[in-house]
């Protein structure tokens, strides 16, 4: 089994073939098929480091972070906060607006209850939360009080009082939302979705993903900063200034006609054709 790259901390027991991570922080595409790095507007910390942008989908680093009962020897967050190093032009930080709904990216690695291609309808999904950290300091741990949820992301169906039509049809909510998961089990991207608090105070903030696979797992984690802007005229300005496309984010389901699992309909891609 791949390797996956150390954005994240993340709790395996010994024998867990268990991980996931956050590749893009703001992406243009809900629900969608195929990763598309140019779709990819902001990426969590260090993911220059990592080379997030032009490796393969799904693949990462060079070793595994546990996220266990001892705090002090593993933090919450992998990297730790360091803005000026942590983006730079080719991985920079995201920037969103009060109320937007932001895309998150994510590869599966084999955890998708679907029945088109999978027998055991057990892969399981139990936790998906988004907080925002309280303070410029990062948590010590999944439990600090530093941490404020702001958004359920929901679970995904999975267990056999399911129907294989349940199980086989997107988009899902929760972690198992990869429409392409069958194709490539191992690497296919999900596709999460939150939105900003109207009352979140604009300014500079962390931003934390928790996923939860099962309860015997501790959690997994992703860390990154974006700066929240009050409206998206502000946050276009921002992006324009460092030369980035203010595009709305679209939905796959609402652009294509598709019938049976098959584009009938194609809409134009407004990455292409802008």
């Amino acid at each position: 089994m791949k390797l996956f790259v150390a954005l994240l901390a993340v709790g395996l027991p010994a024998l867990a073939a268990a991980h996931s991570w956050i590749v893009c922080t703001d992406y243009l595409e809900n629900n969608g098929w195929y990763w598309n790095e140019a779709k990819c507007r902001a990426w969590p910390r260090n993911a220059g480091q990592y080379n997030l942008r032009y490796r393969q989908f799904g693949t990462g680093g060079s070793f595994v972070h546990r996220l266990d009962n001892h705090p002090e020897e593993l933090p919450l967050c992998n990297d730790p906060r360091d803005d000026a190093n942590s983006y730079n032009d080719v991985h920079p930080m995201a920037a969103y607006y009060l109320g937007q709904t932001v895309v998150l990216t994510h590869p599966t690695n084999n955890h998708v209850s679907d029945s088109s291609c999978r027998r055991n309808h057990w892969q399981g999904d139990t936790e998906n939360l988004m907080f925002v950290v309280d303070g410029d300091e990062d948590p010590c741990c999944i439990d600090s009080d530093k941490l404020i949820q702001i958004f359920d992301m929901g679970v995904s169906p999975y267990g056999d009082e399911y129907s294989d039509e349940v199980l086989r049809t997107y988009p899902k909510v929760g972690f198992q939302n990869a429409p392409k998961f069958c194709e490539d089990p191992e690497d296919a991207m999900g596709t999460y979705n939150f939105t900003i608090p109207m009352d979140l105070k604009p300014g500079r903030h962390t931003f934390v993903w928790k996923w939860i696979r099962i309860p015997s797992v501790n959690p997994f984690t992703t860390c990154w900063e974006a700066d929240v802007f009050a409206t998206k005229a502000e946050r276009d300005a921002y992006y324009i200034a460092t030369g980035r496309t203010t595009e709305d984010m679209w939905d796959f389901y609402q652009v294509n006609n598709i019938v049976d699992g098959v584009i009938v309909d194609p809409a134009v891609d407004p990455i292409i054709s802008g």
